[in-house]
């Protein structure tokens, strides 16, 4: 989970400058003049909304508005209340009101834009969006335009093409991917996944290719969780091998939040490929694991702090290409950190909307630096067969302090990403670390190019030795 992620910045602002206008027009009468009840009342209201006293302001607004349900400003502050609180569906009815109300104000409109993408309501937010830009044409709109780019992305078909080349000690390794998110539906979509892997031994001729052909329908709700289900067929062949060895299998996985400080995920996988290294591509690795975190976060998110738990099962080919058993080995891991953001930029951020690699999550860069720290602990336990193949270690504990730091370019189209990392495994007594960087090019909203390297010495995987990864991807809405 990224600390640095937050409700797109037209959210945060355009909030900002809605209170503004509800305390001045709540306060604005002349010296001198006693208040009337209702602006009286919308002057202690609008105390007790700076005061973060929500809940009253609620109440108090509410029954203003049954004696006087035409009050604008009560309306207005009301929405805003109830958006400091969280409560989604009470603003989304106020707010909607408003809109069918005020059809003409361009500041009302956005603000029910607003409302609607953080539903999840995609279309609707989209519409509101575009008809607050044609009411505000006369002048400068770019967080308003921003906004209408990243809805526009959202409801677009999404190709990606990644492709990705890794090596360690003892093999190299290459994938082609090709992919497709359909959108279908309210906040959901579809994504069609194949991917081709090449591996190549460094110490003998052994060669490995196999397929990988993953689905996925992907769910979002307005209170902002999500989850992803799908198949996956997984067929791996090897250099003199007289058979292909097939695997089916499948993967969940979802987020929720839990409250307004707390988040969490989880995964589950059944005969999965497992690919994060190039000799587990050589072997043919396949995992059925499962895993979850809890994130929470405060002051404004700025602070992230987490934890988390992943036990799974790993099988690899056999070194006898006749053999139709599969050695295996069992991984636990357990992980604790925290993630501080000393600076951002609210509203730098690389222009549009893609979603990941997987065609999953929406992914977003906006200029920040943040400091993390993370304790791992991992143990490892293999059956000879496996070993004589992987080498895994029976046991690491691991701190690692690391830093990321992002700088987008003020018209959004280039954004350059740097990440390092040192590390010490008391376990074993040994000196980590991980250095790596990315550079993003949006030419337009609908494209994006990326290309990123990393070097490494794996942390928490168990598996020794140094290994480096480079990625090149193409992301486009059609």
């Amino acid at each position: 989970m990224d600390p640095t992620s937050r409700w797109p910045p037209i959210c945060g602002r355009l909030g900002k400058a809605a209170l503004a206008l509800v305390l001045i027009t709540a306060g604005g009468r002349a010296w001198g003049q006693a208040p009337s009840a209702p602006a009286g009342t919308l002057e202690r209201a609008a105390v007790l909304v700076k005061n973060r006293s929500f809940e009253q302001a609620a109440t108090m607004l509410r029954r203003l508005l049954s004696v006087d349900p035409a009050n604008r400003r009560a309306k207005e502050m009301l929405a805003f209340d109830l958006e400091s609180m969280g409560d989604l569906k009470g603003e989304r009815q106020v707010r909607s009101a408003l809109a069918a109300e005020l059809p003409d104000d361009p500041r009302i409109q956005t603000d029910y834009g607003r409302v609607l993408e953080r539903s999840g309501d995609v279309g609707g937010a989209l519409r509101a969006y575009r008809r607050a830009r044609e009411l505000s044409a006369g002048g400068p709109a770019p967080e308003l335009d921003a906004a209408i780019e990243r809805m526009s992305g959202r409801t677009a078909l999404e190709v990606g093409t990644p492709l990705t080349v890794m090596s360690d000690p003892d093999a190299t390794a290459s994938c082609v991917q090709a992919g497709a998110a359909v959108p279908f539906g309210s906040r959901r979509h579809l994504a069609l996944l194949g991917t081709r892997n090449v591996a190549d031994g460094r110490t003998d001729p052994d060669r490995t290719m196999s397929d990988v052909l993953a689905l996925s329908l992907v769910q979002r709700n307005g209170a902002g969780a999500s989850f992803a289900v799908g198949p996956r067929l997984h067929v791996v062949s090897q250099r003199g091998g007289a058979r292909r060895d097939l695997g089916v299998g499948g993967a969940i996985a979802g987020r929720a939040p839990l409250g307004l400080s707390l988040e969490a995920d989880w995964r589950a996988e059944v005969e999965t490929p497992w690919d994060e290294a190039a000799v587990t591509v050589l072997r043919g690795g396949r995992t059925t694991a499962a895993e979850g975190h809890l994130y929470s976060h405060s002051f404004s998110r700025r602070l992230l702090l987490q934890a988390g738990a992943r036990r799974r099962q790993l099988s690899i080919l056999a070194a006898d290409p006749r053999s139709t058993r599969r050695p295996e080995a069992w991984q636990s891991l357990w992980v604790a950190g925290a993630d501080v953001v000393l600076w951002r930029k609210p509203g730098a951020s690389v222009r549009g909307e893609m979603l990941d690699e997987a065609l999953i999550e929406p992914t977003s860069l906006s200029s920040a630096l943040t400091l993390a720290y993370r304790h791992y602990d991992v143990s490892s336990q293999t059956t000879p067969e496996f070993a004589a193949l992987i080498g895994l270690a029976p046991r690491g504990s691991v701190d690692e302090g690391s830093f990321a730091t992002t700088v987008v370019s003020p018209r959004g189209n280039l954004g350059l990403e740097l990440r390092a990392g040192l590390a010490h495994d008391s376990a074993r007594k040994a000196r980590m670390w991980r250095a790596g960087g990315g550079l993003i090019w949006a030419p337009k909203p609908a494209t994006r190019f990326a290309l990123k390297y990393e070097e490494a010495s794996e942390v928490a995987t168990g598996l020794v030795g140094q290994r480096r990864t480079g990625w090149l991807s193409f992301h486009v809405d059609l």
